[in-house]
């Protein structure tokens, strides 16, 4: 899902030399389970929407004014297009909102099924009716 602020960012995208957009990738560390997971479909989601991530922060605790300042500067740096953030919650309220006024943020809105072991994944894929004869 990827979420335009209307009447946001103009600015010219930055091309790679192969002719790709850029994008950074934002995690909050304690809503992450399994850090290089949440990496790994970060960098997919990326390249889902053609960008290429080039710079991931991960930064721990209740996002304050730091962690929109360090967004913004990180943009500047790198002169990325967008952002990804693994979900909405990772910057909560005005601060996604000020941030989509900046440039085009990318929401990873992927929603994983929660299996327990391979019982319960054959069960998915069989029926629960096959499996309990």
């Amino acid at each position: 899902m990827t979420d335009h602020e209307p009447g946001g960012d103009t600015r010219v995208p930055h091309l790679e030399p192969g002719g790709q957009s850029t994008a950074i990738g934002y995690l909050r560390t304690d809503l992450c389970g399994h850090r290089g997971f949440a990496t790994a479909r970060l960098r997919l989601t990326a390249i889902a929407h053609g960008y290429r991530l080039l710079w991931l922060i991960e930064l721990p605790a209740d996002p304050g004014p730091d962690h929109l300042t360090t967004l913004r500067a990180t943009l500047d740096r790198t002169g990325a297009d967008a952002v990804i953030v693994a979900a909405t919650t990772h910057l909560p309220g005005r601060q996604l909102r000020a941030l989509r006024t900046i440039t085009p943020v990318i929401v990873d809105a992927t929603v994983l099924p929660e299996t327990h072991g391979l019982l319960a994944r054959l069960r998915s894929l069989l029926g629960r009716d096959l499996l309990q004869r």
